[in-house]
């Protein structure tokens, strides 16, 4: 990638970053661990940020890790999961392998906002939105501050 290209990346990877990690702070799982593991589809395009680690504004450290969605098992060791593009037979195993389980599922590229995904980033420029699937939220177990949901049920789809 050129200079100039990744230097106008770099607020977009950290806007990402933030949005995921604010996402992240907002949730509570059925057993809460002292460090937050959060597992990062390697098809996903902003994960700079997100792989280097972090905490989340409570001060919890989060510990990220590149996986491959469609040949790692997720569920057992993934609070969290940043997804890329997602093809139909991608996302039908996903949806197999998590439905029920505490991982919270965050995508880049979900236009529909369907099936796996708890919530939807829209990312344009440096100004990311995100939709929320209540569903998907519902079926995890996981419990989402509510002015968190309310605040993705407002966001319109990309057009």
């Amino acid at each position: 990638m050129p200079a100039a290209t990744a230097d106008a990346a770099r607020p977009r990877l950290e806007t990402v970053a933030q949005v995921v990690l604010n996402l992240l702070s907002y949730a509570r799982w059925p057993a809460e661990r002292d460090v937050l593991r959060l597992c990062v589809d390697g098809s996903a395009l902003y994960t700079g940020k997100l792989l280097e680690g972090a905490s989340l504004p409570t001060g919890r450290p989060v510990q990220a890790r590149r996986v491959d969605v469609v040949n790692d098992g997720l569920a057992s060791d993934c609070d969290s999961l940043y997804l890329g593009a997602m093809t139909e037979a991608r996302r039908k195993k996903m949806s197999a392998e998590l439905s029920g389980k505490p991982v919270l599922v965050i995508a880049e590229h979900d236009d529909e906002c369907e099936v796996v995904s708890m919530f939807c980033l829209d990312i344009r420029d440096n100004d990311v939105s995100f939709r929320v699937n209540l569903d998907s939220v519902a079926r995890s177990g996981i419990h989402i501050h509510p002015g968190v949901l309310q605040l993705g049920r407002r966001r319109e789809p990309p057009s």
